[in-house]
């Protein structure tokens, strides 16, 4: 071991896990035989900088955080299988620690902006516990009895503790003498043990008080992690990617540990290599993003568009959920549950053009019977206007009348026949026409 930042064991398989700086791998050997090097197993290779490192004693896998190309990543215990999880909105990655109970894992950011964090075992679910008062978050571990996170900070000289939501916080210890340089620790019973690059031992103290700090080695060179070996540090419990009939949970590549969150929560996801993304059944692995790309034509009605939209929100459901993370993958039901996610069934039972062979055929179809709107609507716009015309004309019939006189003398005929209708035309009026009157002397002008 040329140069091993990172460390964890498996107690119930007897094996040791560390990163190598200098050679960029994971390799793995037990314990017993961890001194010969042709027993020692590359697991990982091609990494940049894996500084951080936790084992998920329960389902088989191994995380590590990689502050070279600032990532999280998971992998199975053979590392045949591997994908990263977390990509985004990370600076300095350093140590990483899982809850295989609950399906959390927890990891520290000595970055710019440096905080520590936690987020689903299978990168969903992020969230920041500890982001004010801290500036070099090295090592962190968990009390997974008392539900306690525990780190240390190398520039502030602290030891602190918070619970698994964040809250709680507390500072054990602050001391220059004893956290000069605190790099790594690790918590068993009642005492809490870390290591100090500056005064190159180990040291212990009470987890409760902080008090009772002990010297436990010293003249060490480089104490860079420490572990406790022992089967309390990690309880048993049931993988639930293999209780069922179907082996790996059903999964065609990784299945992970989901997030407890409520008592509805699934108990695992399944995931992908990077590069590819779940299908339909959530199940298996399908190549790219490419059949999301569907783009929709300017022209297209509403009724055109509402139907592309929900072909894409349908497709979106085979996606794992991706979080600010890009590797989120969508929950699916324990193997007692074969149903896919309900909103993806309900969308294809409901609407059957929600499948993507159907977007070519059905959008140009759509669109041509929405051509024919506007060419009806001017054929019921017309007949409307006609017979709006034919009822004000009769209507015009019956309410004008027509005047004839047969001598000059005051005389007059009311007559309705249809040849004497051109009197009643050239009116400006349109409602009642007054029949005219006839002067009969100078004096008199026509008017009342």
């Amino acid at each position: 071991m040329t140069n091993a930042v990172a460390l964890d064991v498996d107690v119930a398989t007897n094996k040791m896990f560390w990163s190598d700086l200098y050679h960029r791998k994971i390799y793995s050997a037990y314990i017993n035989k961890a001194n010969d090097s042709s027993q020692q197993l590359t697991l990982l290779e091609a990494l940049h900088s894996p500084e951080g490192l936790a084992v998920d004693w329960v389902h088989k896998n191994i995380y590590w955080t990689d502050s070279g190309n600032k990532s999280i990543s998971v992998a199975t215990g053979d590392g045949s299988k591997r994908k990263m999880l977390i990509v985004t909105e990370l600076s300095e990655p350093r140590a990483i620690a899982v809850d295989p109970h609950q399906g959390f894992m927890y990891w520290s950011d000595w970055g710019d902006q440096a905080k520590i964090e936690k987020a689903g075992m299978n990168g969903v679910d992020r969230q920041v516990l500890v982001s004010e008062h801290i500036e070099w978050p090295n090592g962190i571990t968990l009390d997974l009895s008392n539900r306690r996170l525990y780190w240390v900070d190398s520039k502030l000289h602290l030891l602190s503790s918070v619970d698994f939501n964040g809250d709680n916080r507390r500072v054990l210890l602050s001391s220059h003498r004893h956290l000069g340089h605190p790099f790594a620790l690790t918590v068993f019973q009642d005492r809490i043990y870390w290591t100090d690059l500056e005064d190159e031992a180990i040291y212990s103290a009470n987890r409760l008080t902080g008090n009772d700090v002990a010297k436990v080695a010293e003249h060490l060179n480089n104490p860079l992690d420490l572990v406790v070996f022992h089967e309390q540090r990690q309880p048993k419990a049931p993988d639930t990617c293999n209780i069922g009939s179907l082996p790996n949970g059903g999964c065609e590549y990784l299945c992970l540990k989901a997030p407890q969150i409520t008592d509805h929560s699934p108990k695992y996801t399944c995931a992908c290599p990077d590069g590819m993304e779940l299908g339909p059944d959530m199940r298996r692995c399908v190549t790219g993003k490419s059949r999301l790309n569907t783009t929709v034509p300017a022209t297209t009605t509403t009724t055109a568009s509402t139907t592309l939209m929900t072909t894409t929100r349908h497709l979106a459901t085979a996606e794992p959920p991706q979080k600010p993370k890009g590797t989120s993958t969508e929950l699916l039901r324990t193997p007692a549950s074969t149903s896919t996610p309900t909103s993806s069934s309900s969308t294809s039972q409901t609407s059957p053009s929600t499948h993507t062979p159907l977007l070519g055929p059905l959008a140009p179809s759509s669109i041509h019977k929405e051509s024919n709107v506007p060419i009806h609507a001017t054929v019921v716009i017309g007949l409307l206007c006609t017979g709006a015309y034919l009822v004000w004309r009769n209507w015009r019939r019956k309410n004008t009348k027509s005047m004839n006189f047969d001598n000059p003398v005051y005389r007059k005929t009311t007559e309705d026949d249809d040849d004497e209708i051109h009197i009643g035309r050239h009116s400006e009026s349109i409602g009642h026409v007054y029949p005219a009157r006839v002067a009969l002397s100078q004096e008199d002008d026509g008017y009342p």
